[in-house]
């Protein structure tokens, strides 16, 4: 027969998993999970990349969601592509009986090398749906293959 005073073993139990929780986040990243006031500042977090290339160009494409074009900047200097966002919101409610303001700032800045194997001055850009595309056509001597061999 069941009891009516609830068992400590499910509270016992929800500790546990939250602490193998706490210790799986710190094992996967360290920093993250233990400093998130000092890793993470205004809450942003870094955008999420993906490089890719054929023979022809490198394609670079960011997750940057709830920006517009003109929170973000693209520079290049000695074969690094980096990516900067910077958003300021502020949102203020008058009434006749109360004030309310709310501000938020938060940045960005991701570095990705590249090398000098691209014509950057070529360089697009194109941002839709919270998504970067950065397309850089490669220069001739980058599109050459180079077989290297096992031994």
């Amino acid at each position: 027969m069941k009891s009516l005073i609830p068992s400590r073993q499910g509270q016992k139990h929800a500790a546990l998993t939250r602490r193998n929780n706490w210790f799986d986040r710190w094992w996967n990243d360290p920093f993250d999970s233990f400093l998130p006031a000092f890793t993470q500042p205004f809450g942003a977090r870094m955008p999420s990349v993906d490089v890719s290339e054929d023979k022809k160009e490198v394609r670079v494409r960011a997750e940057i969601p709830g920006m517009t074009d003109k929170d973000i900047q693209l520079t290049w200097h000695d074969g690094v592509l980096r990516i900067r966002g910077e958003k300021k919101d502020e949102k203020e409610e008058r009434n006749k009986d109360r004030y309310y303001k709310e501000c938020s700032y938060g940045s960005f800045s991701r570095d990705i090398p590249l090398g000098a194997g691209v014509d950057w001055k070529n360089a697009e850009a194109k941002y839709r749906n919270g998504v970067l595309t950065v397309t850089l056509p490669k220069t001739g001597e980058a599109a050459k293959a180079i077989e290297v061999k096992i031994f």
